[in-house]
């Protein structure tokens, strides 16, 4: 019984990865729920000083004090990412509570949530300031020290929709088309001078932007494109400053873009149902 205690013991335990978060300072957004949670806590277990960024007040307090727990310089900031005066503001914020930031998240997301008969203009800015305008805000606000430095890590939580559209009004997977492009373009330029940009596919999560889209009638994905936000947040933390620009977590969904680039006609065609 005792070697089967160890094994389940060591099974549970986070993993650490090589010790490369060890007294780094990452800031996360979207960080009061789902993934970037997820995120923020499997960071500050793995060493960094982590601040996590969201609009929910009364859900970052509770986030922060689980933080602390393992990471006691770590905290949070309350800010809106499509305020993105605020966005920098809490960006120097952090720099100047910790002297650098290493590592962005950039992982915060809004879906409009309304039927292509009913969108407007308007939702899709809110979709854009979000999902795009945001991330965009907070690399150009922290790419100045981290070349200086010639050393960082950008994250940008972007979508499988983004690149494999599904039926729909399209402000979500347009923001997240447009979030995928910027990190590979801005990646050739700054991959030579030490900073790592990387654009993350994390298949269908059952987080609250996941579900509500289950509620509107979006049809549920295939359980081998479904994923825990456990299972992304570690798949985004074990290849992070590596050499690749895209972190996909669904082979199925890789697969899917072979299909869709070989067989474009019936690729789409199947998807319409789909």
């Amino acid at each position: 019984m005792e070697p089967t205690g160890r094994v389940r013991r060591a099974a549970a335990h986070p993993p650490a990865y090589d010790g490369r978060y060890g007294g780094r300072v990452a800031v996360v957004t979207g960080a009061s729920a789902g993934l970037g949670a997820q995120l923020c806590r499997d960071l500050a277990r793995a060493g960094a000083t982590v601040v996590g960024v969201a609009r929910s007040a009364d859900r970052l307090e509770a986030l922060a004090a689980d933080l602390r727990a393992h990471s006691p310089d770590s905290g949070t900031i309350t800010c809106d990412v499509a305020d993105t005066d605020a966005l920098r503001k809490a960006l120097g914020t952090v720099t100047e509570m910790h002297g650098r930031i290493d590592l962005l998240v950039n992982n915060a997301a809004l879906d409009p949530g309304v039927r292509l008969v009913d969108i407007g203009e308007e939702d899709f800015r809110r979709a854009f300031d979000v999902n795009f305008f945001g991330p965009v805000a907070a690399t150009l606000a922290v790419l100045p020290d981290m070349l200086e430095r010639g050393e960082g890590t950008i994250v940008n939580v972007s979508s499988d929709g983004g690149r494999l559209p599904s039926p729909g009004p399209g402000a979500y997977p347009s923001s997240k088309a447009a979030l995928s492009a910027f990190s590979e373009s801005i990646s050739f330029r700054l991959g030579p001078r030490g900073i790592r940009i990387h654009v993350v596919y994390p298949a269908f999560m059952k987080t609250e932007l996941g579900l509500a889209a289950l509620g509107r009638g979006l049809r549920r994905p295939p359980r081998l494109t479904t994923r825990s936000v456990e299972t992304v947040s570690r798949r985004i933390l074990a290849r992070a400053g590596g050499p690749s620009l895209e972190i996909s977590v669904s082979g199925l969904i890789d697969a899917a873009m072979v299909f869709r680039a070989a067989m474009p006609r019936t690729y789409h065609r199947l998807r319409r149902s789909w």
